[in-house]
């Protein structure tokens, strides 16, 4: 790995943590800002409402649906996961040629593509762990919310159920991230030049996402009810 390559690659990383550090900051103060704070506390209103009604099928298929999706993206994560696997250990003695090929930059060490396609395989194997435990959140949420309306009086508490699929989604919510870090790290086998683009576009479609403008939301009430989601109280 050569100097220009090491600049590139400390300034992608740079990026990154910055831009997601910024983003843990407003989530923690201004959670009504950010889309992973208003969906967190239109979790908390779903399970308050869902307690208030009588059991009925949209509590199953609205978990029905996360659960199908978490289940769908980790069977994709291990499945890549695998794949990269294989294609490393199979080519392993061609990974010189392989670089060389694809990144004009690189010096051609085998050790460097080695680490490009480990880092890859992390990626996905990090994705695939987030998105099982999502699974294991998803499905405790619905057993409480089941159990929730107890004809003995033996009801669990709300926060405990809220906390349960907060839980899930936020494994789910980093599963999803490094589904999209793959983007700046599979175009580092192209170059690190690549790999810095590819980290200035992932900051710019993140930004879209989690920072949504005209919500319509008062930066200190959620709109699903007063007292639900108020600063520091959307995680």
């Amino acid at each position: 790995m050569n100097t220009t390559e090491i600049y590139l690659l400390a300034s992608s990383i740079t990026l990154l943590t910055v831009y997601h550090l910024y983003l843990i900051w407003m989530i923690k103060h201004h959670p009504l800002r950010t889309d992973l704070g208003i969906n967190s506390c239109a979790r908390g209103a779903w399970v308050r409402n869902m307690m208030r009604r009588a059991p009925d099928v949209l509590v199953i298929q609205t978990l029905r649906n996360s659960l199908m999706s978490a289940s769908f993206l980790a069977s994709t994560a291990i499945l890549l996961v695998a794949g990269l696997l294989s294609f490393t250990l199979t080519n392993k003695n061609n990974l010189e040629n392989f670089d060389h090929v694809l990144n004009v930059l690189s010096n051609g060490h085998p050790h460097v593509a080695l680490s490009r396609l480990l880092l890859l395989v992390l990626t996905f194997f990090f994705a695939f762990f987030n998105f099982v435990l999502a699974v294991r959140y998803y499905s405790h949420a619905g057993f409480l919310l089941n159990a929730a309306n107890n004809e003995d009086g033996h009801a669990l508490p709300e926060q405990f159920m809220i906390a349960s699929l907060k839980r899930g989604a936020f494994h789910f919510t980093l599963g999803m991230r490094a589904f999209l870090f793959s983007l700046p790290f599979g175009l580092w086998l192209l170059g690190p030049v690549w790999l810095l683009l590819g980290s200035i576009l992932l900051v710019l479609v993140l930004w879209k996402i989690d920072f949504p403008k005209h919500t319509g939301i008062p930066s200190n009430e959620c709109f699903v009810g007063k007292g639900y989601c108020e600063p520091g109280k959307a995680d």
